[in-house]
């Protein structure tokens, strides 16, 4: 099979473990069905807060996601337990000394509404924001004050517990919107890499609908699946934390899905394979803590478009904290080691599955196995000479020196 197309001359190149991996971040995104659903929340929120008889009525400047939703690094929940975020600042006039309390307070009114109203039962005050619960999703609403003099969408967001007197109430700079957008800048995908992970996706979505009776079905006009190898490296590297934490640490606070964004962007730059990319990103992540802990300090981070966020004001709390985090990396970093190094496909599952969770892992290696007794029944399976290896996607992409592989079966005939 000659490939006179550039972008799948790329996409030949892919390893098994790339492809893998890639099959693994597709199967942990949000799907079609759930991304509509919580745009639809989104958006019923949005209204909902500037509806007739809200306290916040003709207040409401603005309503905007932030977050994974406004990165393309939004994951699904890995188990019966746990569910997906999507995270909103709501832009209120309100002058720039508000009480942080009077504002919390005032939003999440706004929210609840009235006994037996929409979201009554449904929403929970936070010490920074009102947390709205779905199925399999909540919706974290943050009210928000914007600060004309300084970059778009800079503000000032609010922390105050009322449980505890003994806290202090607080206006803390914030601007997810500019870190959002520097992010996005500095993970543009490339084509071959994007295109792949397109077709995968809307592969896997289309056939998720089949097999369920109840989906929506897949709309004609998707989100762009196009992602850069960043961003999925973002999503896999926060997929393994939720796993690992709420396997070996559930009392521990997250390391913040934000501070893991930024420690991406910075990191950016130079073409990998999504395995290398992977490794890179985890290796990176580490000297940042191993360089923090050798001198006895917690690691700091600023918001690179606002030097007063802060990314680090919640987390980590001790260097207890920030030790079992670069414990629990290192240990990620020489799984994937071992992967690039090269094992056999059950191991690999066994890895990924540790590493991600059990049903994609399973998936994604069926998906592999599947593709290439595809292409031995067909009599398209490929081999490339001299080099005794199996293109990873079989026929669907393969350098033109690939040869036929002879038609056998399990028996040997």
């Amino acid at each position: 099979m000659s490939l006179d197309d550039p972008i799948l001359r790329s996409i030949a190149r892919f390893t098994p473990q790339d492809i893998l991996l890639a099959d693994v971040a597709v199967r942990i995104q949000l799907s079609p069905t759930e991304y509509v659903t919580a745009a639809k929340h989104y958006e019923a929120m949005g209204e909902w807060i500037d509806r007739p008889g809200s306290p916040l009525r003709g207040m409401v400047d603005g309503f905007y996601p932030q977050g994974g939703f406004s990165t393309g690094s939004t994951i699904s929940g890995h188990n019966d337990r746990c569910d997906y975020d999507l995270d909103a600042m709501a832009v209120i006039n309100w002058g720039y000394g508000v009480d942080p309390e009077h504002a919390l307070a005032t939003l999440h009114r706004a929210i609840a509404g009235e006994e037996g109203s929409r979201y009554f039962d449904k929403s929970e005050r936070k010490t920074r924001c009102t947390q709205v619960q779905y199925t399999d999703m909540h919706l974290d609403v943050t009210p928000s004050v914007l600060i004309a003099s300084m970059e778009p969408k800079t503000s000032f967001i609010f922390h105050s517990k009322p449980s505890d007197p003994s806290v202090p109430r607080q206006r803390l700079f914030a601007n997810p919107f500019g870190l959002a957008e520097w992010f996005n800048a500095r993970t543009r995908a490339d084509i071959a890499f994007g295109s792949y992970f397109e077709q995968a996706s809307l592969n896997y979505a289309r056939a998720s609908a089949l097999a369920k009776a109840d989906t929506t079905p897949v709309p004609l006009q998707l989100p762009a699946y196009k992602k850069s190898r960043q961003v999925i490296c973002l999503q896999l590297i926060k997929r393994w934390r939720n796993i690992v934490y709420d396997r070996r640490h559930p009392k521990l606070r997250l390391p913040p899905s934000v501070l893991l964004t930024y420690y991406v962007g910075l990191q950016t730059g130079v073409e990998r394979s999504l395995l290398d990319e992977l490794i890179h990103q985890v290796d990176g992540i580490i000297k940042t803590i191993e360089s923090a802990t050798a001198s006895g300090r917690l690691v700091f981070a600023r918001n690179p478009t606002c030097e007063e966020d802060v990314l680090t004001d919640r987390w980590p709390g001790s260097i207890d904290d920030q030790q079992v985090f670069l414990e629990e990396l290192r240990a990620f970093a020489l799984k994937l080691y071992v992967l690039r190094r090269g094992v056999s496909l059950e191991d690999m599952r066994k890895i990924l599955e540790n590493l991600f969770g059990e049903k994609p892992a399973r998936d994604a290696i069926a998906a592999l196995r599947q593709q290439h007794v595809r292409d031995n029944e067909a009599g398209t399976g490929l081999y490339i000479p001299g080099r005794g290896t199996v293109p990873a996607l079989g026929s669907l992409a393969a350098p033109a020196s690939a040869k036929v592989i002879p038609y056998s079966t399990p028996f040997g005939d």
